[in-house]
């Protein structure tokens, strides 16, 4: 696996207000992306304890978040990001499944 740095830098909202995904700046030696990672990523209780966060705050920052939830943040978008930087940064090598980028 190439050496990428990422930084969470807002949750998407649609229309309605409802929490649908991350952007995310994604960078390596080369390359500098801001990627946009859908909700579906993380589990269900994750996706709702964020929406309800968004409810009562505007912004929310992951770093201040208790580390057991930054923890179930971090580990799937992790493991989604590593193949987003392989399969754009360095060529496609196939779907997988559960990835629409």
């Amino acid at each position: 696996m190439s050496d990428y740095a990422y930084q969470i830098k807002g949750a998407l909202e649609n229309a309605q207000g409802q929490f649908i995904g991350l952007r995310v700046l994604v960078c390596d030696v080369n390359n500098f992306e801001i990627v946009d990672v859908p909700a579906e990523v993380l589990d269900k209780e994750i996706t709702r304890f964020l929406q309800f966060r968004l409810k009562v705050t505007e912004v929310i920052d992951i770093q201040r978040l208790p580390i057991p939830i930054q923890n179930k943040i971090r580990a799937p978008l992790g493991r989604w990001l590593d193949y987003w930087v392989v399969k754009n940064f360095y060529g496609n090598f196939g779907n997988r499944e559960g990835t629409n980028t």
